[in-house]
């Protein structure tokens, strides 16, 4: 049994056998041990070489590394002939493949382990090898036969595993390495003898490489002509180049038997094309070639007919091209070796008249021709080249720092390691990087591995000496160090010196610790384009602009994505393996929001026009807050939320332009702090809850019934179109709000998932107004929603828990009447203002009671009933609140509750005595029933008694009124259906009868059986913080008379007319 692992020094995927307890990493393993790949383990004295002492303000970054620092391993291959050729890597296994151009003993396998080399066998092919290739189990050879012959390698074996690798794999004792398919290319020459001044055709076959996975569909911009029909995305495709001709191969259908003709010929150059290489970033379908010439074309095998989509002009390599390579970040980035001792740099959204960048070995470190190069897989800015004087360079792209700050400049290098590649005569041939290692070989037969440690990167990272300077003095070294250790790719250091530092730092620091630790993604295939072909033959040529743009566009790509982490880090998988990471993370997300948004509050205050003022992008300021939304509701959860005023004055930005947008935001955030601070909706003795949300709170909800001054205004008639205007145009809280924000505080303190449900209200009773319509159907919207909250405070508002103090907060809610559910005067006004065409003046004035009697008037009226003293009368009721009618909100109910509902409710109860007195029997039973249920409801719902000097309207409807008016209507229903019973035979008479009397005596009950469950049962005078203990005797006479008339009505509501009958 094998089991994968990653190799935590080179980043490679290793395979080990589980019985014989090899050592394993994972990426996403919680053993402390283990590290990412993208994050070597250094040590502790590594980490610190090269720190904050070596880093230069006056550059971007350090020229130099720490060279020492690079770690190499050598071996001497055991090729008698010392004429190696090519080298390849697997791409998922510690092993590499070696070809040499002798005719006996040719294939090498050299197995690399922690970095160790070792040869694990070696084999003659029949041929001399010139190219190699790995994919998976799978190795493609170039010989000098205009062949390429494929081997499927046993690699489990070949390291010791012991098991066959591949399903296709032989048995154990089968041959290690065996020949499965040969592929013979086309050439564009078919003699052995060039004309003078021309390269000596070869039959060599000097490239082979499998393609990148490509997408699976006939789709892009080159008309549609790759992949052919029947090739997979996943098809072992590979390329091979013969003199000027680039072959391109499926390698699984030749081999199988299947046609024996490439899928693509591709005539590049009349000389012999060196080097070519697949891009390995999408769409998979570009391929880059370079040859004798001295030009690089990039095929586009999307375009039908001529693949040629990119060249450079010819005369730039006099010498031809030697080597060329992707970047494995960037995937507009070209890299060509040719042309003498340097290494060039190609943007490819740009025609190739000149390089963007040329990279040089500095004074005296060598003259040699480079012969071969290789990206970093782990560092965007790292480039390695191998020369013809024996020499391995690392070079550092950089960018010139001429004072306009990083990405100004042009690019340049810095060469931050050399090392010896070669033990004796002859150049490297070849450069490949896996990791954080880099593997070069030497053409008589030396072969090097060179690991990249902490130590020789420190001194090569990428500073921003404006963020540094920024920061207070104190964290500059911090700040340094931290750049440090990710361009070292030790992300649980660089987290550490992050959290070392104090939360407080400056705007420019900030944005540089979120861009050096930011996740960037690869640009992807649709954000860049290759520019069009000159027509003909004509060299590509750029106007000095041109030039001087392709240069402007490097510098600043390689300042994005060369400082800090590389494209598709995985910083989510280290993030949720290392906790400190992911405080660090976290810290500096709310780091960048906090200073973001101070600068949107801040713009906006400049700008006078609150956030409709454009931020630079043209978007609207209070737009960019409503962006940011999830930034701001994951900060609430963090370690360190933001300030409550930033948060408060954010939502301000919002509320006057967007209502429900602003509402939205202030909701989540109120919903993160309670899911974050477990606050509980029974308050505990002495604690004070939610603090934070006080302001906020107060915002959401103005005008609150604390709030001074009326609202707009808003009568009956405007229940639909007048309360759209209030909904849409919120006002801003009057200057002294520290009494009404303490009132809150109390309500917060006393239930804050209560007034959490509040603000979620609003946005329903918002929303209700603001979507119009018919003035009845916007009543009915926002009476629903104030009855679906009121049920749902009845939930949370449980009962004090036992033993707590008599003065323990408790909020003035009572669920029955949704008016008092809210702090929201708006909202209440909106429902109050909904009942009046709904004509249920009951439901109005129950909920308006609590809004018009003083405590001390409830309070002695109670007292009196149940014979209680002077002072009993002297006791409010609610002792740690004042009463509703003491609320600004109060004045404005009182006056329409006296002036537009009780008068239509007492012409409405006139019209009907005036009638049953004079005709009984005309008066529809619908209107005896609607009249009789609003009087048992107003009667069993009031609690409060108003003051004859508090209210205009003490005498509009008295209680005496009430009761007469009930006893008078009831008398004349029971009339009626007297009449009914007689009006026709025995059986139909009741059957009408009870039709028109069971819809009123259901109703009746459901009231009273109401009021016997939710209010207390006995009588509790000690209790003076529940109105309903000490209105008990009050409301138990009210219930005695609907009983006693449900009995009566009750001989009508059974269609038998027995009473006792079911």
């Amino acid at each position: 049994m094998t089991t994968a692992f990653f190799d935590r020094h080179a980043a490679r995927l290793s395979v080990g056998s589980a019985a014989s307890g090899s050592r394993r990493h994972s990426l996403l393993s919680s053993d402390g041990a283990a590290a990412s790949p993208w994050e070597p383990a250094y040590s502790a004295s590594a980490q610190s070489a090269g720190g904050a002492s070596g880093w230069r303000q006056s550059y971007v970054a350090s020229d130099t590394g720490d060279a020492t620092g690079i770690q190499s391993t050598s071996l001497a291959l055991p090729d008698d002939t010392r004429f190696t050729t090519c080298l390849a890597l697997s791409d998922d296994q510690p092993l590499l493949a070696v070809g040499s151009g002798s005719h006996e003993t040719n294939m090498f396998f050299v197995q690399t382990l922690d970095d160790q080399l070792d040869v694990k066998a070696s084999f003659a092919s029949k041929f001399p090898i010139y190219a190699l290739a790995f994919k998976a189990n799978l190795l493609m050879a170039g010989t000098d036969r205009n062949t390429c012959v494929l081997y499927h390698v046993d690699r489990a074996r070949l390291l010791g595993f012991g098991a066959a690798d591949g399903a296709g794999a032989a048995a154990d004792d089968g041959p290690l390495v065996r020949c499965v398919g040969t592929y013979k290319n086309k050439s564009a020459r078919s003699i052995d003898v060039a004309a003078p001044g021309s390269h000596v055709a070869t039959r060599r076959v000097s490239c082979v490489e499998f393609a990148p996975p490509f997408a699976g569909s006939s789709s892009g911009g080159g008309g549609g002509a790759w992949p052919p029909a029947g090739v997979s995305s996943t098809a072992d495709v590979f390329l091979a180049c013969l003199g000027g001709v680039v072959n391109v191969w499926d390698a699984a259908a030749t081999s199988s038997g299947g046609s024996q003709h490439a899928l693509r010929v591709e005539k590049v150059s009349a000389q012999p094309v060196a080097r070519a290489a697949w891009s390995p970033l999408a769409p998979g379908t570009l391929v880059a070639a370079g040859g004798g010439d001295g030009v690089v074309s990039v095929l586009d095998l999307r375009r039908r007919g001529k693949a040629l989509a990119w060249r450079t002009a010819g005369g730039w390599a006099g010498d031809g091209v030697a080597d060329v390579a992707w970047s494995p970040h960037v995937p507009y980035w070209l890299a060509t070796a040719g042309g003498g001792e340097a290494a060039s740099l190609w943007d490819l959204r740009y025609v190739g008249a000149a390089p963007a960048a040329t990279l040089a070995s500095a004074a005296g470190c060598g003259t040699g021709a480079v012969g071969s190069l290789a990206w970093s897989a782990t560092h965007v800015d790292l480039l390695a080249t191998g020369a013809s004087d024996r020499f391995w360079r690392l070079h550092a792209l950089r960018a010139a720092d001429d004072g306009a700050g990083p990405g100004a400049g042009p690019v340049g290098s810095a060469v931050v390691g050399v090392r010896r590649a070669a033990d004796d005569v002859g150049g490297v041939v070849g450069v490949r990087a896996k990791g954080s290692t880099f593997f070069s070989l030497s053409a008589c037969g030396d072969l090097y591995a060179h690991r990249l440690t902490g130590a020789a990167l420190a001194g090569a990272a990428v500073h921003r000496p404006a963020a540094v300077a920024a920061a207070p003095p104190a964290q500059r070294a911090q700040l340094a160090q931290a750049e440090e250790r990710v361009y070292a790719r030790d992300i649980r250091g660089a987290a550490e010196a992050v959290l070392a530092q104090p939360a407080a730092a400056g705007a420019e620091a900030v944005r540089a610790l979120c861009d050096l630790f930011k996740a960037k993604p690869r640009p992807p295939p649709a954000a860049w384009a290759l520019p069009p072909l000159p027509p003909g033959a004509d060299e590509p040529a750029a106007p000095a602009e041109a030039a001087a743009a392709a240069r402007a566009a490097l510098a600043a790509d390689l300042a994005y994505y060369g400082y800090g982490l590389p494209p598709d880090f995985p910083l989510e998988a280290t993030a949720a393996r290392v906790p400190a990471v992911w405080q660090a993370l976290e810290r500096l997300n709310g780091a960048s929001l906090r200073a973001r948004l101070e600068a949107l509050v801040a713009q906006a205050e400049q700008a006078g026009g609150g956030g409709a003022a454009a931020a630079a992008d043209g978007r609207p300021l209070w737009r960019a807050v409503v962006d940011r939304q999830a930034q701001i509701v994951q900060s609430v959860r963090g370690d360190a939320p933001l300030d409550a005023r930033l948060l408060r004055a954010a939502v301000k930005m919002v509320l006057p332009h967007d209502c429900i947008a602003g509402l939205t935001l202030g909701l989540a955030v109120c919903d993160a702090y309670l899911a974050n601070h477990n606050a509980s909706p029974v308050p505990l003795p002495g604690e004070r809850a939610c603090a934070a949300l006080d302001g906020l709170v107060h915002v959401l909800l103005f005008p609150t019934v604390f709030d001074e001054g009326d609202l707009p205004p808003a009568d009956a008639a405007d229940a639909a179109g007048g309360a759209s205007a209030a909904a849409a145009v919120r006002p801003a809280p009057a200057p002294d709000v520290a009494a009404v924000r303490a009132r809150i505080a109390e309500c917060l303190a006393a239930c804050p998932a209560a007034v959490v449900a509040m603000v979620r209200l609003e946005i329903r009773v918002q929303e209700a107004v603001l979507r119009g319509g018919e003035q009845a159907h916007v009543a009915e919207r926002i009476v629903a929603a104030m009855q679906a909250h009121a049920a749902h405070v009845a939930t949370l508002l449980l009962p004090p828990p036992a033993g707590s103090s008599p003065a323990a907060p408790r909020l003035q809610i009572h669920p029955a009447y949704p008016a008092t559910t809210t702090l929201s005067a708006s909202a209440v006004r909106l429902y109050l203002n909904a009942l009046v065409p709904m004509r249920a003046y009951d439901d109005y004035l129950a909920n308006a009671q609590w809004w018009r009697a003083p405590p001390v008037v409830v309070a002695a009226a109670a007292a009196a009933e149940k014979g209680g003293g002077a002072g009993d009368a002297g006791s409010p009721v609610g002792r740690d609140y004042a009463w509703l009618s003491s609320y600004p909100l109060a004045r404005t109910l009182a006056r329409q509750a006296s002036t537009l509902v009780e008068p239509r409710f007492r012409r409405q109860l006139d019209v009907v005595s005036s009638t049953i007195r004079s005709e009984p029997l005309t008066l529809e039973p619908r209107l005896y029933r609607d009249t009789l249920l609003k009087i048992a409801r107003l009667t069993l719902l009031t609690r409060c008694i108003p003051a004859s000097s508090s209210s205009a309207a003490a005498d509009t409807l008295p209680a005496k009124l009430l009761a007469e008016s009930f006893d008078e209507i009831a008398h004349a229903f029971l009339m009626l259906l007297e009449a009914l019973t007689r009006h026709t035979s025995h059986r139909d008479a009741y059957k009408r009868a009870a039709a028109e009397a069971s819809p009123l005596a259901d109703a009746l009950r459901a009231l009273v059986a109401d009021e016997r469950e939710r209010r207390p049962h006995r009588n509790d005078a000690r209790n003076t913080n529940d109105i309903d203990a000490l209105c008990y005797d009050q409301r138990k006479a009210h219930i005695n008379v609907v009983t006693r008339y449900l009995r009566s009505l009750d001989k009508y509501a059974n269609p038998l007319g027995d009473p006792a009958a079911p």
